[in-house]
């Protein structure tokens, strides 16, 4: 689901540069054809197009591995649908993959917390409160970033040592990252299904943020931010970020300090989104602290 699709940040978008008609037909000879098939209608949002060319993947898949890829697209795409017992159950399987599977523990650790992470959220929907702050639980117990420094706080939230608290959900988004393991600032980073993300830093890492967004991106320039958040406290400034796909919609960021610089906000969201949304979103997270 949103932009960060973990295992395979790489293995999705490699596969998508394979696929060249997302309208071919809705079965596939193997893993492979059936994997890059539903990645390709999901960049360009035809999640119901995609449901059966990842369920054939599931259906395909031989290693635990491909097991655990199929699952995680179908978490996603589930969760798109609102389809959130489907999303629960398969955010659950994957999770179960990979820590029931030593190989996969050493490398997908983020990912067995991100899968638990959503199987929270689709239980919040589902109003199933035990399974909730049981999933959140073990989304931060297993998150390699989380550390000493954070613990769960029942039934959905993260609080770091430092003071920074972390809903599991904040104004529809989902809490998918704890930042600050290795002598950087806590932080938590939180998704939507709009691809709408909010990465909040406790403290002023204000310069740290635009070095960061200027690495992971080809495209970065700033833009006129003289009318962008009125209300910052201290500095806001806008970026172009361009379209990470040539069927994505280009991107925005926008990176603030507020409260004395005892908190920084970067959004990253969709170029045509509502300045109104974005007001409302960047409120509830300044609110917090």
């Amino acid at each position: 689901m949103m932009r960060v699709f973990l295992i395979a940040a790489s293995a999705f978008v490699l596969g998508a540069s394979g696929f060249s008609n997302p309208a071919q037909a809705q079965t596939a000879p193997d893993f492979a054809e059936a994997f890059r098939g539903a990645i390709g209608h999901m960049l360009t949002h035809e999640y119901e197009q995609a449901r059966p060319l990842a369920e054939d993947a599931l259906t395909l898949a031989a290693s635990p591995a491909e097991q655990y890829r199929a699952r995680h697209i179908l978490t996603d795409i589930s969760a798109r649908l609102g389809d959130w017992q489907a999303t629960a159950t398969y955010s659950s399987e994957a999770y179960a993959i990979i820590m029931d599977d030593p190989a996969l523990q050493g490398a997908l650790m983020l990912n067995a917390a991100h899968m638990a992470a959503e199987e929270a959220r689709a239980a919040f929907q589902l109003n199933d409160a035990e399974r909730v702050a049981d999933a959140n639980a073990r989304m931060v117990r297993h998150h390699p970033q989380a550390g000493d420094g954070w613990r769960a706080v029942a039934p959905m939230g993260a609080l770091h040592e430092d003071g920074l608290s972390c809903p599991l959900m904040s104004h529809g988004m989902l809490r998918f990252d704890l930042l600050g393991a290795e002598n950087a600032l806590p932080g938590c980073v939180y998704w939507n299904l709009d691809d709408v993300g909010v990465r909040v830093l406790d403290g002023d890492g204000f310069d740290v943020e635009l070095s960061r967004l200027e690495a992971a991106h080809e495209t970065f320039s700033e833009l006129d931010a003289s009318d962008a958040l009125h209300r910052a406290e201290d500095r806001a400034r806008l970026f172009d970020l361009g379209a990470p796909t040539p069927v994505s919609e280009p991107r925005r960021a926008r990176v603030l300090s507020v409260n004395d610089q005892t908190l920084t906000l970067t959004l990253e969201y969709p170029a045509s989104m509502p300045e109104s949304d974005l007001e409302l979103l960047t409120e509830g997270f300044v609110a917090r602290r």
